[in-house]
């Protein structure tokens, strides 16, 4: 699994040039968060506000899922093909989907998001 972009480095235009991910981490924790509910403000019999009494946060516990992934381009896939080395490696990370697809396709469809892959095209 691959795709194929134009990319612009070293300022050459590489039409076709070839990205692989060659690398690909996957993170799950637990963060922690509070929810303060604000106290709703009450009046004494004077009408003078009378201070709230503050109120313990709300705690919660949420799953994190993150992928990290690196992408070796090469001039080509001949080049890709013939063991040269990468013109380049990127890095990326997201918040993984819930969706059925596997990490290896989310990753492509992150990177396909990605500025200098709007011409993207899997191969």
């Amino acid at each position: 699994m691959a795709i194929t972009a134009t990319i612009d480095k070293f300022g050459m235009t590489f039409t076709n040039a070839y990205h692989k991910i060659t690398r690909l981490n996957y993170e799950s924790s637990d963060v922690k968060s509070y929810n303060y509910v604000p106290a709703n403000p009450t009046v004494d019999t004077d009408g003078n506000p009378v201070p709230a009494m503050p109120t313990a946060p709300e705690e919660s516990w949420n799953k994190v899922l993150r992928c990290n992934f690196e992408v070796a381009t090469y001039a080509s896939a001949a080049t890709r093909e013939a063991h040269a080395e990468p013109i380049y490696r990127t890095h990326y990370n997201f918040e993984v989907s819930d969706t059925e697809d596997n990490l290896l396709v989310q990753a492509y469809a992150h990177l396909k998001l990605q500025n200098d892959y709007d011409d993207a095209v899997d191969c």
